[in-house]
């Protein structure tokens, strides 16, 4: 399991890059924003591991992770279609 900080540090850097897709030209800036948000929602819940289901916990803060990521790619996808 790589440590809190790495994965803190992780996320931080995936939002970064997540805002950065928002400056994209046809991009919904309030869809892209939202999930930025969301993903930086996650950093607290880190700090708060729940005792005695430690992978099921990890388990779900990833699939919280990859959800919001899919947002924005679903979105900046629509912007390179049109």
């Amino acid at each position: 399991m790589a440590s809190r900080r790495a994965l803190k540090k992780k996320i931080t850097y995936i939002a970064g890059e997540l805002f950065m897709a928002s400056l994209i030209e046809g991009v919904d800036r309030e869809t892209v924003i939202n999930a930025v948000h969301n993903v930086l929602a996650l950093l607290p819940r880190i700090s708060h591991t729940e005792p005695g289901n430690v992978k099921g916990f990890y388990k779900k803060l990833k699939e919280d992770l990859e959800k919001e990521v899919t947002v924005v790619a679903d979105e900046v996808a629509k912007t390179a279609k049109a």
